[in-house]
């Protein structure tokens, strides 16, 4: 189920390890970071962070601030998976929680004849990024050298998540995906206009004027309805 999205994990792991080796970090921190955060972009940005020597407060907000989209998705899935059972249950649907994971679990979701396995195929949807991410991180510190400059892999991140993005709008439900829709413009424009403050600050921007946006125009809807 979550096979189809290694396309562009993989790269994506690639240049993380090697990213990772060029700002100075250890096999061992490469390694450790991937098996005990398994956060992509969090991880991306805090190499990036670390090689460009930002205070440490710094690099632990942005990356805070860019995960807490998972409290959403979180809340999101407990609808349909219902309350863990046990700490362990919790544990690991909390450690398997990604965009990828998320996205191809609430379109599948939809699907008819998942209603006693719907942990199995959000697991089913998060095991392949995991092994992917994992094996991709450690290559890539490994022989990222390697890898030809004018291979551009750079891209598999922001396609990846742009077909996420386009994935997710188009399994949303008629009534809600014009507000959806709009806040993914909203962030989209917020990021590009913001592209070149320091540290990131640009993506902690767009996050805060796409939820912004949502949450205006969820509750304007919801006047207008109660309105009628």
């Amino acid at each position: 189920m979550g096979s189809p999205l290694l396309i562009g994990v993989f790269p994506f792991g690639l240049i993380y390890g090697a990213a990772a080796r060029e700002a100075g970090l250890s096999l061992t921190q490469t390694v450790s970071m991937s098996l005990l955060v398994f956060a992509g972009s969090a991880q991306f940005v805090f190499v990036e962070l670390w090689q460009n020597k930002a205070a440490f407060l710094v690099l632990v907000l942005t990356c805070l601030a860019l995960n807490l989209r998972l409290i959403i998705y979180g809340a999101s899935l407990s609808q349909e998976l219902g309350p863990p059972r046990g700490p362990l249950e919790a544990l690991i649907r909390s450690y398997m929680l990604t965009d990828e994971s998320y996205v191809s679990s609430a379109i599948g979701f939809r699907k008819p004849g998942f209603s006693s396995r719907k942990l199995l195929y959000y697991l089913g949807a998060g095991l392949p990024t995991w092994l992917g991410w994992q094996s991709a991180g450690l290559i890539g510190y490994l022989v990222g050298s390697l890898i030809p400059p004018d291979w551009p892999m750079v891209m598999a991140a922001p396609l990846i998540f742009l077909a996420l993005l386009i994935s997710l709008l188009r399994a949303a439900e008629p009534k809600n995906r014009p507000v959806k829709c709009s806040a993914a413009i909203a962030a989209g424009l917020a990021a590009i206009a913001a592209d070149n403050l320091p540290l990131n600050l640009g993506l902690l921007l767009a996050i805060a004027v796409g939820v912004g946006v949502a949450l205006w125009l969820e509750q304007s809807r919801k006047k207008r309805e109660d309105g009628q």
